[in-house]
Parts: structure tokens; sequence; C-alpha cells
């Protein structure tokens, strides 16, 4: 054994390590009450990273799975995190995806999650669009990893109760069945024992043309 180390691989890791930076910055930026001095200097600084990462921008197509728009890992996992590291909602690889993080289990989809104050909504509590923002994700992940992927129809969130910052969320979403193109799977997300909100959806399988009506790349 070599000990190589992937090229692809690295550059992968390297991308993931700063998105979380990022995110870090993000947060810390939402929450600073530092004066006008320290946010120009922390200012010229960001606009430093920019200058390096600026030359190495591509132009599309975009997709979840993919830096470059292909199918990214479609056919090697059913890990949600491996196959959609660009989206906005789980990628590592996306700097404005918040920390949610899910696994599989025979089919059942389970989340963990913590919201920072860059996600307030109501005083102290998650903004109910970035709640139905992870139901979405949830139900689509349900049904990739269940081998029924389709596009989102009709989303139902009934919220229950607020969602607190700075505390552990996690979720829960299964499949619901099919009628034909019509695809049906269903979520929650609980603060300890506490029921948070609850999600519905009918999502819509799409034809074999899907690639070219979205505009994905060939590889």
């Amino acid at each position: 054994m070599s000990g190589r180390v992937d090229p692809q691989d690295q550059r992968d890791e390297e991308q993931q390590a700063l998105c979380r930076q990022a995110r870090t910055l993000i947060e810390a930026l939402r929450l600073s009450t530092a004066p006008a001095e320290t946010l120009a200097r922390a200012g010229d600084a960001v606009a430093s990273a920019l200058a390096l990462l600026e030359p190495h921008v591509h132009g599309g197509p975009y997709a979840q799975a993919d830096l470059l728009g292909g199918l990214g890992k479609f056919e090697e996992t059913t890990d949600p995190m491996a196959l959609f590291p660009y989206s906005p909602i789980v990628g590592r690889g996306n700097p404005i995806a918040p920390p949610v993080e899910f696994s599989v289990e025979e089919g059942v989809v389970h989340g963990r999650a913590r919201f920072g104050a860059q996600y307030c909504g109501p005083p102290n509590h998650v903004h109910g669009g970035v709640v139905a923002g992870v139901m979405d994700e949830l139900l689509g992940v349900v049904n990739v990893v269940n081998g029924v992927g389709a596009m989102t129809g009709t989303l139902k969130v009934r919220y229950n109760r607020p969602t607190p910052l700075f505390e552990e969320i996690r979720m829960e979403g299964r499949t619901a069945g099919t009628d034909g193109r019509k695809v049906y799977a269903r979520g929650e997300m609980w603060h300890g024992d506490e029921l948070l909100a609850e999600s519905e959806g009918i999502f819509i399988q799409i034809g074999d043309d899907f690639r070219a009506k979205m505009g994905w790349a060939e590889r």
C-alpha cells in the first residue's frame, strides 16, 4: 500500500473544512457586537479570501449531488451526506447549509441539528421557513434512499411548538407509499420528547428525460 492521498478526496476535505469555517463566520457575524473598526478589518480578511477563490469559480451547471452538475455518488451509496454534498440544507460542501446531519436505518431517515442565531425567526426560536425547508429535504431524502426519488409537488407542515435555537433537534422521516407517479412521505421534528412539527409531502416522479429537463451534465 502506497498510502497515496487521492487529490480529489483531499480537495473535498479542504473545501468542507472551509465551509465549516464559513458557517462559524456567519454565526459569529450574526452575533457580533464588534465596533466598526473591527468589522472593517474582518471585512478585509474576507475580501482577501474571496480574491483567492474567485479564479476557481466554475460557471455551471450546478447540482446538489456533484460540484460540476453531475450525478455524484447515486450508484455507490445511500448515505444522504454523501449523496447531497452541495445541498443548501445538509450539504457539507455548502456554506449556507445549516448544521443538519441525516443518516439512514432500514429505510427510515434520522436527522439531528442545532440551529444558531442566524436561523432565528420568533425570538429565541427557528424561523418557520427554515423548518419547512429542512422538512422538504428530509422527505426528499426519504424518497431517494427508498428508490423513489421525486420532485416536491405539495408540502404540508404542521407547527405544534416553536423550534428552539441552540438545542439539539432530532428528525425522523419515512416513506408513506406510492400511487403511479405520486410518492408520499411523512416526517417529524422533535426536541427531546416534545413534538415540534409534522410534515406530509406528495412528490412527483420525473421520466427518463429528467437530466435534460433539469440541465444536468452528462457524466
